[in-house]
């Protein structure tokens, strides 16, 4: 028997693979209502006739807990004794038709704070009214409570601060809410971004939906309550109460969560930068500034009614050295006239917005990272958040800033620094400036090339759109903190951006795992199409192009080799050039003179012309439309019977070996045509955006673009014919030597020089083989040029993914290094804790606390290692990978 129960134990469930649950159920519903109307009643204690309580006999039992899913029925003593330390169960009463609700309180129920539970306080002292109001997850109670006015206890507050109960206020206090709703009110607002007035009714429905005996309103205490909770929540986890001196010793910034992986002086890397440069690049901080509109604040309450408690501890900067900043150097600043990008936020609020800076490569909210705005995106605003957050991470050798307006806000930043003086200066040796790759496209021309992230060194497979993401989950807050006042505001969105940089922390394992899964397969593959495409084009051009982009890399002042510099073709030109191929073909075609003195390797030349102007007058024709085209279809009929007789006089079969030179050198002619043909068409195409409001040029462009369309489609299909006709020759002679050059077209093959679909972004773009099949030496000065932008851009993919690599395998060592220091951090603050408490008592549990947190940051690095295990065997390939390639990334 006892291996029957073993075996029925140990089994694995069985599992039942339900298509459609919902139709499994409706089989059950029946069931399931009755089973839900049976509850209603006494249920299974129907035949019940004494208390539950062994050893009470009392036949009186009419009470019942549904907060302990107990349906055994009590009396009224017990049910009282057994909920000495529960004053928020909800107890029902049997009243010989139905159960109804009946408080504790009304029971007997007299709830003791400041001892343990069964023990007897000498002293007790009722609340006042004998009413206190308990706010639980399962609804609002009305207790009757009794502090504890011994010698030696502390405050009231404090006593049901002891008790899991937050108090409303300090003295006197006739009001409370229970830890436990209060983490489930944070961990909703977090996740479902409910605000506090959603959260307070349907506790209020919850405890009576009729209306008829609502409780009394406590929404205002609620509100104090959340606040002053949340604030002594955010101190406790940055490890304030473990340290001396209390919380108003605490460092600006201290309370942030902060990145594990970004460069943290002192933490993760060398605490000051030396001189001679042995910090690397991969030491770098990514920094993203942007504003959100999204964020703004009603001109509803004052800094003086409500001025908030986390001031400059964690992610707003310190609002009186805020406004200081604006008295003193508001009037200093102009703020400058945008040629190039500009945004007009909506005026008469608080705050129009906020100002933000983010880690651009984890996606994390800075320290000090966020200012209200007042009016748009003024310089001295965002100076002001932009300087003290990198002043936070001084120490590190680089700082990469991405900003959607820094073409404009980078020029004169140095001087405004100046005005502003050393206090804001950060020590950061090196400063880049650079646009992110969304917002780009909507700058001039020069910004796009100049500030443009993918062709800068050092920054890797970074968009620099990351605040962007970060307000996608923010900004489902903004109905409600706009309505609240400036301290309330800020400190509620202080606790979304630690929610939010705590919940990127813990899923860094994941996230960097997936990242160097993308990046190692990548960088091969750009690495490798960059090398096909290098080897294809003279060393000459090569050599040449690299000292011009190197020489850039290093100097902005030199000349840009992702510019162009040759003057684009007017449509008129292209027209005309257009026009030109038509007249040298039709002459061509219709040449039939030269067919009566041919030789044998002539003959083949003419027949393979003749084929051309077949397709040139079959296109013609239907665009033209029927009889169109009659006479010069009789004159090329005329010139075919004529090379027929020519035809007669030359053995076909000797002239193999001259048609397969012939149709090969036809494929390269054809490559080209395609070629340039698609060059213009990228020329229309913007011209058709340019003019996107003049009807008459956009019907030029749309002629221009089904022209070229045309032209291409023919030549796509003639290189086709040519291809099927070279391996039929190649079949008889042997030779297949031409289909290293001349492959097998692809629709997909046929696209502009870089692949410019929607969706694509610079990263991962690729280049068709069609334009590195033939040396460029010979081809015109305007494909020579883009030619030499796109390998530029080849090149720096290739680097950029090489750079994702190299820094994601330095940044999961800065993770682990973190965490080992954070791990240390809380154990040596459980050794000191003793000397450092303030209350009785309070040592242990500070102790206590801190070797949790130090387990916490163990467990997570030990499980990252274990994510990371196969991370080294992983790059092992890619840099092998990389070391084939080394000779693509040489001049020599």
């Amino acid at each position: 028997m006892a291996g029957d129960i073993e075996d029925i134990a140990t089994a694995p469930r069985q599992c039942i693979c339900t298509y459609n649950p919902l139709l499994t159920f409706s089989v059950h519903v029946d069931e399931y209502i009755v089973e839900s109307l049976r509850r209603e009643g006494c249920g299974d204690a129907l035949s019940q006739n004494h208390c539950a309580v062994p050893g009470c006999e009392d036949t009186d039992c009419p009470f019942r807990c549904i907060t302990c899913r107990d349906g055994r029925l009590f009396c009224r003593i017990c049910i009282v004794s057994l909920h000495a330390a529960c004053p928020t169960h909800v107890i029902q009463h049997w009243n010989s038709n139905y159960f109804d609700k009946v408080p504790l309180r009304e029971l007997g129920l007299q709830y003791q704070v400041g001892h343990l539970t069964g023990e007897v306080c000498p002293h007790p002292r009722a609340a006042f009214g004998n009413c206190f109001t308990i706010i639980n997850t399962n609804g609002i109670h009305d207790v009757a409570l009794d502090f504890c006015s011994c010698m030696w206890r502390h405050l009231f507050a404090l006593q049901l601060h002891g008790s899991w109960l937050f108090p409303a206020t300090d003295t006197e206090p006739c009001t409370a809410i229970t830890t436990a709703a209060l983490e489930q009110f944070q961990m909703l607002t977090f996740m479902g971004k409910i605000s506090a007035y959603e959260y307070y009714h349907s506790l209020v429905h919850l405890t009576n939906n009729t209306g008829i005996m609502a409780p009394s309103d406590n929404f205002d205490a609620f509100i104090h309550v959340v606040c002053k909770w949340s604030f002594i929540r955010l101190l406790k986890r940055a490890g304030i109460g473990n340290e001396l001196g209390g919380w108003k010793a605490a460092k600006p910034g201290s309370c942030a969560v902060e990145c594990l992986a970004c460069p943290c002086p002192g933490v993760n890397i060398p605490e000051h930068v030396d001189p001679d440069g042995s910090n690397t690049w991969e030491d770098t901080l990514y920094v993203g500034m942007d504003a959100n509109f999204r964020l703004e604040r009603f001109n509803v309450s004052s800094e003086d009614k409500d001025p908030g408690l986390s001031k400059g501890l964690a992610y707003f900067a310190d609002t009186e050295m805020f406004c200081k900043h604006l008295k003193d150097f508001d009037n200093q600043i102009i703020q400058p006239l945008s040629s190039c990008s500009n945004h007009e936020a909506a005026k008469d609020l608080a705050a129009s917005g906020v100002g933000d800076m983010v880690c651009t490569h984890h996606e994390l909210k800075l320290p000090l990272c966020t200012v209200d705005l007042h009016v748009g995106e003024i310089q001295v605003e965002m100076d002001f958040g932009y300087l003290t957050t990198v002043r936070h991470f001084d120490g590190v050798p680089w700082i990469v800033t991405s900003y959607d307006i820094a073409c404009q806000w980078s020029i004169n930043l140095e001087e405004r620094i100046n005005i502003y003086g050393d206090v804001m200066r950060p020590k950061i040796p090196k400063k880049v400036y650079l646009v992110p790759k969304f917002h780009l496209p909507g700058h001039i021309k020069d910004c796009q090339e100049k500030y443009c992230m993918s062709f800068h060194i050092h920054v890797s497979e970074n968009d620099g759109e990351v605040p962007e993401h970060s307000w996608a989950i923010s900004n489902g807050v903004a109905a409600s903190t706009r309505e609240m006042g400036p301290g309330h505001r800020r400190e509620k969105l202080d606790q979304h951006f630690g929610d939010f940089n705590w919940q990127k922390n813990v899923s860094q394992g994941d996230t960097l795992l997936r990242k160097i899964k993308d990046a190692v397969p990548k960088a091969s593959e750009h690495e490798d199409r960059f090398k096909c495409f290098t080897a294809s084009l003279p060393q000459s051009d090569v050599v040449k192009w690299t000292e011009m982009v190197e020489a850039w890399e290093v100097d902005r002042n030199k000349p840009n080799p992702f510019a162009r510099t040759v003057a684009s073709m007017t449509e008129a030109a292209m027209r005309l050039q257009l026009a030109r191929e038509d007249a040298q073909d039709e002459i061509a075609g219709l040449d039939g003179d030269a067919l009566h003195t041919t030789s044998p390797k002539g003959m083949i030349s003419q027949g393979i012309q003749l084929e051309s102007s077949q397709r040139r007058i079959s296109r013609l024709n239907k665009e033209l439309g029927a009889h169109s085209m009659d006479l010069q279809r009789a004159q090329v009929l005329k010139n075919i019977k004529s090379w027929f007789v020519v035809q007669e006089t030359h053995i076909p079969t000797s002239m193999v070996c001259a048609e397969s030179r012939l149709r090969i050198a036809q494929g390269y002619d054809l490559l080209h045509t395609i070629r340039s043909q698609l060059l213009s068409l990228s020329k229309a195409y913007k011209d058709g955006d340019t003019n996107v409001l003049m009807q008459k040029e956009r019907l030029k462009c749309h002629k221009t673009t089904r022209d070229l369309n045309a032209r291409i489609t023919q030549a796509k299909q003639y290189y086709h014919d040519i291809i099927k006709q070279l391996t039929v020759l190649s079949t008889e002679l042997g030779e297949w030597g031409w289909q290293v050059q001349l492959r097998v077209l692809e629709d997909s093959d046929v696209h502009r020089i870089a692949n410019e679909e929607i969706g694509i972004s610079e990263g991962n773009r690729t280049m068709s083989w069609i334009w590195y099949s033939s040396h460029v030496g010979d081809v015109p000065e305007g494909v020579q040029e883009c030619l030499r932008i796109e390998w530029c851009k080849t090149r720096a993919r290739a680097h950029r993914w090489r750079e994702e690599c190299k820094l994601l395998k330095v940044e999961m060592e800065r993770v682990k290094c973190t965490l080992e220091h954070d791990t240390n951090l809380w154990l040596s603050r459980a050794k000191s804790c003793a000397e450092g408490a303030a209350l009785i008592n309070a040592g242990e549990g500070a102790g206590a606390y801190a070797k949790h947190q130090a387990a916490i940051r163990k467990s997570m690095r030990l499980s990252f290692e274990e994510k990371w295990r196969f991370v080294g065997q992983w790059l092992e390939l890619g840099e092998m990978d990389e070391a084939s390639n080394e000779d693509v990334f040489t001049t020599e």
